[in-house]
């Protein structure tokens, strides 16, 4: 109750943006700004009208449920939450995850023949890893389901420093790639408890030439033998994952 006290003047402040028809924080204009143009490109090639859609994200620091759902408000269109889907966002580990089908149960229209299947779903540790030009991040997500991936603060790395770009701004190219070992690591290092990955998931723009050598050799070494390492569809695996969640319907509660 005391937490819904103080959050009050936030939300209020929100609502008053809202009304006036702005968005609900400066954040959410900067991304719906991206939404927009993603959702126009999306209908004016298909020539479809969206008026819902699921959402996934990059895991961001400081951004909530209630960020995207203001953003989808002002675009023009519903946030829907996936049904069997129980935590506040879509983060990108869960979504590419069930973008190479791994997760899912093969009987979704039957929740009840669903529901079984997951029961027999293992707790598994993946290492899914994301290099862009201006990020890295590594997660070592427990994951039972796809909708429901278990990857808290403490078992993430990202930093908006080593993403490709960085490279020219190091002294040396070896000095850059010790920089990206360590973020890469780090968890499993600090947190030796954790089981280590039976699946490595690699998603973005900049996993090619020599990423891929580093990314293998680095786990080797650490590992001895690593596990599987899904590179194929680095940019389309969470959206069709994303896009799967949608497919397989809406939960019975919502935002």
């Amino acid at each position: 109750m005391q937490e819904s006290f103080d959050d009050l003047p936030r939300v209020l402040a929100r609502r008053a943006l809202k009304k006036a028809g702005l968005p609900a924080t400066p954040d959410v204009g900067s991304l719906a700004t991206v939404i927009k143009e993603l959702k126009e490109k999306v209908e004016l090639e298909l020539g479809v009208t969206v008026t819902d859609a699921t959402v996934s994200a990059a895991h961001l620091t400081a951004l909530y449920q209630d960020d995207i759902v203001d953003l989808c408000e002002y675009v023009g269109f519903k946030y829907v939450i996936p049904k069997r889907f129980f935590r506040p966002v879509l983060w990108e580990a869960g979504v590419t995850y069930a973008g190479h089908g791994f997760g899912l149960c093969k009987h979704w229209h039957d929740d009840t023949e669903c529901a079984k299947e997951e029961k027999e779903f293992p707790d598994l540790p993946i290492l899914v890893v994301h290099r862009s030009r201006i990020a890295f991040t590594s997660t070592l997500a427990l994951i039972t389901r796809a909708t429901s991936t278990w990857d808290t603060d403490s078992r993430r790395v990202e930093d908006f420093a080593l993403g490709s770009d960085a490279i020219d701004r190091y002294p040396s190219p070896e000095a850059y790639w010790t920089d990206v070992k360590s973020a890469l690591l780090r968890r499993m290092i600090e947190m030796p408890g954790f089981k280590k990955p039976v699946k490595i998931i690699v998603t973005g723009d900049q996993i090619d030439g020599d990423f891929r050598y580093f990314l293998q050799e680095t786990m080797e070494k650490f590992m001895g033998k690593p596990p599987p390492i899904y590179w194929d569809d680095g940019l389309t695996a969470p959206a069709r994952g994303t896009a799967e969640f949608r497919r397989r319907g809406i939960a019975i509660y919502g935002p």
